[in-house]
């Protein structure tokens, strides 16, 4: 079978397709060897549950004098990214991006460990210390992009938010454009890099919504998630600091295209606010 590289590779892995059907997955440093094993771990306990496709675990490789990392063969998912929708296909990949979230929210945690100890910082609060201090970082790094008094005041009122209250469930955590596909009327096709799964709170599943929809298309997420305003209040806090100024500092000059959507996200974030970053 023909294997050719996917050019669109995430951060974390470099992926080659063999065939049509399958891909390889291959992480790029030490530090995404956890983040692989969680998806061969649980992948396969959470796929039969879910109204999207995912990708299957087909075979999982050791460590050898070849590639000095575990490594993984899955099934390709196919589909378009939601880069370029209109607001008719938004509208259809929010609704069904909701539905998607409330199977997978609803998939049983038996037996499986909790907590931002065992799965890592998004599995947790949106607010703490660490990321009051990533905020002020991003201020004075991204100094040369926005107001860092802005930013500052911002991030002020965004983290006032109440504790989550409802069971921990099932989260994906990293919903960006770049991990979901979709039909091309916009429907959602399938849903991959489940690299970041853990057991948390509802909200960081809802954290890319600034980046990936319009307002409308915002509030037909928020109701097909059955998220409460105060799901809603987290999902914001959570999108502003780490996935928005943290990424921008850390990739303004490697990735310029997810860095553009994330300024529009933090941008309109901060608006909500009635705070102007620049």
């Amino acid at each position: 079978m023909p294997v050719r590289r996917v050019t669109a590779s995430g951060s974390s892995n470099w992926v080659f397709r063999i065939g049509d059907g399958l891909a390889i997955r291959l992480p790029r440093s030490d530090d995404y060897v956890a983040d692989l094993v969680n998806e061969v771990r649980w992948l396969p306990h959470l796929g039969p549950n879910l109204p999207a496709a995912v990708p299957g675990v087909v075979a999982v490789g050791q460590p050898s004098e070849t590639f000095p990392r575990p490594w993984a063969v899955v099934t390709w998912v196919p589909g378009e990214l939601p880069l370029a929708l209109d607001q008719p296909q938004q509208a259809l990949l929010a609704v069904s991006l909701g539905e998607f979230l409330q199977y997978l929210h609803e998939v049983d945690t038996t037996g499986a460990p909790t907590g931002p100890e065992h799965w890592g910082y998004r599995c947790g609060e949106p607010v703490t210390d660490t990321i009051d201090r990533w905020a002020e970082h991003a201020a004075a790094e991204l100094a040369d992009v926005f107001d860092p008094t802005g930013v500052r005041e911002a991030w002020r009122r965004l983290r006032e938010v109440p504790a989550a209250t409802q069971t921990p469930c099932w989260v994906h955590t990293d919903l960006s454009a770049e991990n979901l596909l979709t039909h091309p009327d916009g429907r959602l096709a399938g849903v991959i890099d489940f690299g970041g799964i853990g057991i948390g709170d509802r909200s960081v599943d809802l954290l890319y919504a600034w980046s990936l929809f319009e307002a409308p298309a915002r509030e037909l997420l928020r109701v097909a998630s059955g998220a409460d305003d105060d799901t809603w209040a987290r999902a914001r806090a959570w999108a502003f600091v780490g996935p928005g100024l943290l990424t921008i500092a850390n990739y303004r000059h490697t990735m310029p295209s997810r860095v553009d959507r994330l300024t529009s996200m933090v941008e309109t974030i901060a608006g909500e606010v009635d705070i102007r970053l620049r």
